[in-house]
């Protein structure tokens, strides 16, 4: 028998795909090699993020891997309980009362309340994101009074594990986002490029955001290539990989936490947005946040939609124009 006790030493250390990994290997190629034909393993542990030891194992077994035994404790109880409590029982009252933990449940925050305490490493508020941010609609406004813009995460292979990427948004002359088109898949680079290209095309953003890096110079000729074949032109904007996913996510956090991101519910990927954004950053993934927050330091530099002309009365009466207002080129704009 192998007991594996708290393999994750610190909140850092959980967020740390390197050291997730690490411990991954170490598990399959240090410590599974060396169990004995019907030996048994136990880990305990807590669970800080939704791709920690235990999280990979559970996924594992998921895919018909393994079959493990869950015993989950939380501080507070919740529906079937192995303990046989009733929802809102404290685990040892003895210990730490309802009125104590409810102090700790305030200084520590959502995210480690629900990791530390509950076991669940996702709080279904959403810590980064709160899901009060996500405003639902059926039919988004008219599409001359939205401003369009896009936004990529490129992922190097089909069968790498990352997701790549495109978002559209349209921003109302409230300046209230909505988030009008999704594409989201493990493809490979002809794949993913013919989606932008169909995206481009639908939609004719103003611009497109999206990371400087290897995969824009490996990829960035080709996909200037098919982009002419098919006439899908839209001014491309690239921003530098700085600081780490939270920070490069402020922008398009803060823009929500102000206003929301109205998304359309009915989506069949809306699930698994809504998931992973009040998943952030403690999630297994974080590419549609990536492709969100793109498009969040895009918007920082353009501007909102406008309003719909009033019939018989010009535009701009006066012949000119401001130094903010775009001329448009082959959907790219120039200032």
């Amino acid at each position: 028998m192998v007991v594996i006790d708290d393999p994750v030493r610190s909140r850092e250390d959980a967020d740390s795909e390197l050291i997730r990994d690490k411990t991954w290997e170490w598990y399959k190629s240090d410590l599974y090699t060396r169990l004995k034909p019907g030996g048994k393993i136990i880990l305990i542990q807590t669970r800080w993020h939704e791709d920690d030891l235990a999280g990979r194992i559970l996924a594992e077994m998921e895919a018909g891997g393994d079959k493990w035994e869950v015993v989950s404790l939380p501080a507070i109880a919740e529906q079937h309980d192995p303990l046989g409590r009733k929802p809102g029982e404290v685990l040892w009252p003895e210990w730490e009362d309802q009125t104590e933990l409810d102090r700790k449940r305030r200084a520590v925050g959502p995210r480690d309340w629900s990791a530390l305490y509950q076991q669940r490493p996702a709080p279904e508020e959403g810590d980064y994101f709160k899901a009060d941010w996500l405003k639902p609609y059926d039919k988004a406004p008219a599409r001359d009074t939205l401003r369009i813009y896009g936004g990529s995460d490129y992922a190097v292979t089909a069968d790498g594990g990352d997701y790549t990427v495109h978002v559209v948004v349209g921003i109302d002359p409230e300046d209230n986002i909505y988030l009008l088109d999704l594409w989201r898949k493990q493809a490979s680079s002809d794949e993913w490029i013919e989606a932008f290209c169909d995206l481009v095309k639908e939609w004719k953003p103003i611009g497109w955001a999206e990371e400087q890096g290897q995969i824009r110079a490996g990829i960035g000729p080709f996909l200037d290539k098919r982009s002419r074949e098919r006439n899908a032109y839209v001014a491309r904007d690239q921003f530098p990989t700085r600081g780490d996913k939270a920070v490069r996510a402020q922008s398009i956090r803060g823009r929500m936490a102000l206003g929301g991101l109205y998304v359309p519910h009915a989506a069949q990927w809306y699930a698994e947005l809504r998931s992973e954004l009040l998943s952030f950053p403690a999630g297994k993934h974080d590419d549609q946040v990536d492709a969100l927050g793109l498009v969040g330091q895009l918007l920082d530099v353009m501007l909102t939609g406008k309003k719909p002309d009033v019939p018989g009365k010009p535009d701009n009466p006066s012949g000119y124009r401001s130094h903010s207002e775009p001329i448009h080129t082959n959907d790219a704009v120039h200032y």
